[in-house]
């Protein structure tokens, strides 16, 4: 049987904050290479990261109570989230 994993409301913020650690990552990364299809991905993942960063923004300025309050209600998550 396969196990389903779901992104639900309270792990929203964590998703966007993964994804936008990845993609600095991956431009700090390529940001001194000289080769053109890393300075091709280099663009890429600069414009996406832009798009994804409305996305998370939009979506907190909205929301941002009912996250928090999802959030902490998830016992799981044990307010990891609003230590840092």
């Amino acid at each position: 049987m396969s196990e389903w994993h779901m992104v639900t409301l309270h792990n929203v913020n964590t998703v966007y904050d993964v994804m936008l650690d990845h993609q600095d990552g991956v431009m700090r990364a390529l940001a001194k290479k000289e080769t053109q299809w890393k300075d091709d991905i280099y663009f890429a993942v600069k414009f996406a990261r832009q798009k994804l960063s409305k996305y998370s923004a939009d979506v907190t300025a909205w929301t941002s109570i009912l996250l928090i309050s999802a959030h902490i209600l998830d016992p799981v998550q044990e307010f990891r989230l609003l230590r840092n």
